[in-house]
């Protein structure tokens, strides 16, 4: 008869180390592979809503009109005021709201700017000269952002840190900018600038 053959107790436990250590490599390239895409994932998100935001700052910044406004304690605003050491970083008057229902409203509306811990918000006000009581809709935009400056072009091409000109004579009517330039600093991805064009 012939003899039966089988493993050795030393093969088996030299095939165990071989499988133990190829199926932890196998987790582990798992693992660095899920990481990279977990994080293209988040690269991509951050992307996208920066890409957002401005969209939504050239928006508004681009359709500015000429329109004052009166502010709850019926202070007259400038069309388009910002830069300086106001908590509000920019306000302005646009045009352009939708209106698909067509109710009986206006096609302007009144837009703000503000950095609150840490975070980008935008008001809007859907009334052009509010009530006492009147309260702006905020919506935050973007997270982790450090700082937002501003710079505006005036009709001579000279870029201002702020805007109405503090240099224009009492009385002068109310100008635009011809630009406005918004510059980002993030946590993340540093400092980020655009320059949006004032159309009206």
């Amino acid at each position: 008869m012939k003899q039966q053959q089988g493993f050795t107790l030393i093969e088996v436990l030299i095939a165990t180390v071989v499988f133990a250590i190829m199926s932890v490599m196998a987790v582990s390239g798992l693992s660095v592979v899920l990481n990279s895409r977990e994080q293209v994932d988040e690269h991509a998100d951050r992307l996208a809503a920066l890409q957002k935001v401005f969209t939504i700052i050239g928006r508004d910044i681009e359709q500015t009109v000429n329109r004052k406004v009166r502010d709850n304690y019926a202070t007259e605003l400038l069309p388009l005021t910002g830069g300086g050491y106001s908590s509000s970083i920019l306000e302005l008057s646009r045009t352009g709201l939708m209106n698909p229902m067509g109710a009986k409203r206006s096609h302007l509306m009144r837009v703000g700017y503000m950095l609150s811990e840490g975070k980008l918000v935008r008001l809007s006000w859907f009334v052009m000269d509010r009530s006492f009581d009147t309260q702006p809709y905020e919506s935050p935009l973007l997270s982790n952002v450090k700082t937002v400056e501003l710079r505006f072009m005036s009709e001579d091409h000279q870029w201002l840190p702020q805007w109405p000109d503090m240099n224009i004579q009492p009385g002068t009517p109310a100008k635009l900018p011809r630009a406005v330039e918004v510059t980002l600093e993030l946590e993340d991805w540093g400092r980020i600038r655009r320059i949006f064009e004032v159309v009206g």
